[in-house]
């Protein structure tokens, strides 16, 4: 009789004992989801992180060797990047003393923001410095807003949208900056856009697209780019260890993660500045580009 009651207590203790570990681990599930949640949602979408890279030319005149640019995208203002934000990006990117300075597209999270927060906006905007020139294109969002091309311009940024610009630099050795519409709102016009080229005398040649479905429109032509800069995917806003990019649309096509290498193109997809849909961001700050520019002979 007392062995038997023994036994019997013996198993509630060690049913208890598991009920006590399974609530513990749940807790514990709960606790890093929680934690995980609060993270990606509060501290993953603030910070600014500068991401540094060589592109090494053997096309790059020599009067460019050395040359700063400086790469920004998909800033989504009211979506989690704020006036707080713009004011850090614009002190980070001016401390670099870049020459050239590219936006590849979505400023606008809605469809409209308030007088004051636009016309501060252009101040900020104004206030970076590039000792050879501004320039931007459209992302798929910008055709939504009506003050896009407004705040741009007035903000002493070059629009190019089908189009180049050639830029002369020290010599009389010119590069192309080559800018295209986003694909999902605005036909993409490469005879246009690339109407200098010359493939018997051809130049360093640098292209905005905001989108990787536009990349494929290089990818299916004949025409040669050393550099394609773009933005859209913000690298999957959540980059899972062993996984990788979470969050992506059709948009991104194949090109949302940072660095790409396609024969003599070097293809990076900037991870931007604010969110979209999912206002979520996890082991992938908001950051911004500079690359050096090396001439190799």
């Amino acid at each position: 009789m007392e062995k038997g009651k023994k036994e019997e207590q013996e198993k509630e203790e060690k049913v208890e004992k598991k009920s006590h570990f399974f609530i513990k681990f749940l807790m514990l599930i709960i606790v890093i989801i929680c934690s995980l949640y609060f993270y990606a949602k509060y501290v993953g979408v603030k910070g600014l992180v500068v991401k540094e890279y060589r592109i090494n030319s053997e096309i790059l005149s020599e009067n460019f060797d050395g040359v700063k640019i400086v790469h920004f995208s998909d800033i989504l203002y009211n979506s989690t990047f704020d006036l707080n934000d713009f004011k850090e990006l614009v002190s980070n990117i001016n401390k670099l003393k870049p020459d050239i300075i590219v936006y590849t597209g979505d400023l606008i999270y809605s469809k409209k923001i308030s007088n004051s927060d636009k016309e501060k906006i252009i101040e900020y905007l104004s206030s970076l410095n590039a000792s050879i020139g501004k320039y931007a294109i459209y992302g798929e969002t910008d055709y939504n807003y009506s003050e896009y091309e407004y705040v741009i311009t007035k903000s002493d940024f070059k629009l190019l949208s089908n189009s180049y610009e050639e830029i002369y630099y020290k010599t009389n050795e010119p590069i192309y900056i080559v800018g295209l519409p986003s694909s999902d709102k605005e036909e993409v016009n490469l005879d246009e856009s690339f109407k200098f080229y010359k493939e018997e005398d051809r130049k360093y040649i640098i292209c905005l697209v905001h989108d990787g479905k536009t990349i494929k429109y290089i990818d299916d032509s004949t025409y040669e780019v050393d550099l394609i800069l773009g933005g859209h995917s913000l690298n999957g806003s959540i980059d899972v260890p062993y996984y990788g990019a979470l969050f992506l649309d059709d948009l991104s096509y194949k090109y949302y993660s940072e660095h790409y290498e396609k024969g003599i193109t070097n293809i990076y997809i900037s991870s931007g500045l604010g969110t979209r849909k999912y206002h979520y961001r996890f082991n992938n700050k908001p950051s911004f580009n500079l690359y050096r520019l090396k001439a190799q002979k």
